[in-house]
């Protein structure tokens, strides 16, 4: 046993797991840019926060959050969010939180998802009316012409609720206990004001007052929140620089808050990839016959094979480097044309065999079931005999046993990913390369 050998075999596994690694990092990548994964674990993840869906929809429709979005329409959630950008997000809500205009959007909201269990045709018409009339509450929200304008676009949206429950009954009921709600939790809101109000501790800066405010409103309108926000609000400055910059304090709080969570969120996606990853590379070994205690035999008993690999293996890393989203059929049929050229003993069936060819091998019959030494282990299909390769007979157990091992281990190393086996082999080549054995490079070469 040469330790050349054992070089080349470990490059020739290596090569092999590093190809499926590409292919199953591509799927898997492609499964969650389609199925939107980080985007709705990231919503998920601020509705855990929020703790209620219609803060969450609010804090989403933020114009600041609102310019993450992408795709064509426009609906295509962020799948990220940087620390500053949800701390201004969440100091804007919270500055506005308790004013009439964010108690109504907040109820607007409600009924928007209310209108899901109504028929198409009612559903689309009713969220569309109601979409307009949350535009008007966001303009009175960030309006700053006066007390005045507000009140108009407020009257306004008073308007255009009593069109919207005119027209459709079915809502009326849910618009008339929304109205009461915000008058309701208006009044709470303004009696815990004015104790916030008499306390002799208030910020001289406005913005810190507002957002007190909005925690105080939140409090009640979301009291599950409370805790959260009070411990953000009232983490007292303990240094002079604090003192004068409290906003940046309680910036610096929510940013804290936010990026904890990230944290776990991270986790929680690395350990959804790795399961999809692992599952997609045990489709592929299965799908492709990729079973390592095979390829380490062939590998062994086969000099040609090791020699074939080495020879190629440079050529199909620089086409591979080509390979994009934009690469033309051309340049995947060369990248296939590279690897068929190496002949791994991959796949399920060889190529298609005539009944010439069959009685030339002194075949007697072509089944999934062969009884005699003369039947060929095949498939037989449209007049051709296609014959089922890299596998023990139906009836040798151990040697299915084995398979089934040797295509886990297959899986497992693919789930390891491409930049783990691709550092790997480049080492092992350059080990190879530095002690390779004068005598066995002029045989390569002749």
């Amino acid at each position: 046993m040469s330790f050349a050998t054992i070089l080349n075999i470990l490059i020739g596994l290596i090569f092999t797991w590093t190809i499926l690694s590409l292919a199953a990092m591509n799927i898997q990548e492609w499964f969650s840019n389609k199925l939107q994964w980080r985007a709705n674990m990231l919503h998920t993840t601020i509705g855990k926060m929020l703790t209620d869906f219609v803060l969450v929809d609010q804090f989403y429709n933020h114009p600041l959050i609102r310019s993450l979005f992408s795709d064509k329409d426009g609906k295509r959630r962020p799948s990220y969010i940087s620390s500053d950008q949800f701390s201004q997000a969440m100091i804007d809500l919270l500055s506005a939180s308790g004013t009439e205009a964010s108690l109504l959007q907040l109820q607007l909201y409600k009924l928007y998802s209310h209108c899901n269990g109504f028929p198409k045709k009612q559903r689309k018409e009713a969220q569309s009316r109601i979409g307009l009339i949350l535009g008007m509450t966001r303009k009175a929200i960030v309006c700053e012409s006066g007390e005045d304008t507000v009140n108009e676009i407020l009257g306004n949206v008073n308007i255009e609720l009593g069109l919207l429950e005119k027209d459709m009954p079915k809502i009326k009921i849910f618009i008339e206990n929304s109205l009461y709600d915000v008058r309701d939790q208006k009044i709470q809101i303004n009696t815990a004001l004015t104790k916030l109000a008499y306390q002799p501790d208030s910020s001289e800066n406005s913005v810190i007052n507002r957002i007190q405010a909005g925690v105080i409103a939140l409090s009640i309108t979301h009291p599950q929140l409370k805790q959260t926000m009070y411990a953000i609000l009232n983490s007292m400055p303990q240094t002079i620089w604090q003192k004068e910059n409290e906003l940046e304090l309680i910036r610096h709080n929510i940013e804290e808050w936010f990026d904890s969570n990230m944290e776990r969120l991270t986790g929680w996606y690395k350990r959804r990839s790795q399961i999809a990853i692992f599952s997609i590379s045990l489709v592929l070994a299965l799908l492709g016959n990729v079973d390592t205690i095979n390829l380490v035999h062939r590998l062994w008993d086969e000099p040609a094979l090791r020699e074939s690999v080495l020879s190629n293996i440079s050529q199909v890393f620089s086409n591979l480097g080509t390979i994009s989203s934009s690469s033309t059929t051309e340049q995947f049929l060369t990248l296939q044309q590279d690897l068929s050229t190496i002949n791994l003993p991959i796949g399920w069936t060889g190529p298609a065999l005539t009944l010439q060819d069959l009685q030339e091998q002194s075949a007697t019959g072509c089944t999934l079931l062969p009884r005699s030494e003369k039947d060929l282990f095949g498939i037989w299909i449209s007049g051709r005999c296609y014959e089922v390769i890299n596998t023990p007979f139906p009836d040798n157990a151990a040697g299915w046993f084995m398979k089934l091992i040797g295509l886990l281990i297959t899986a497992l190393a693919t789930s390891q990913g491409a930049p783990f086996w691709f550092d790997l082999l480049k080492k092992i080549m350059n080990v190879r390369l530095s002690g390779y054995n004068p005598s066995e490079t002029e045989k390569s070469l002749g």
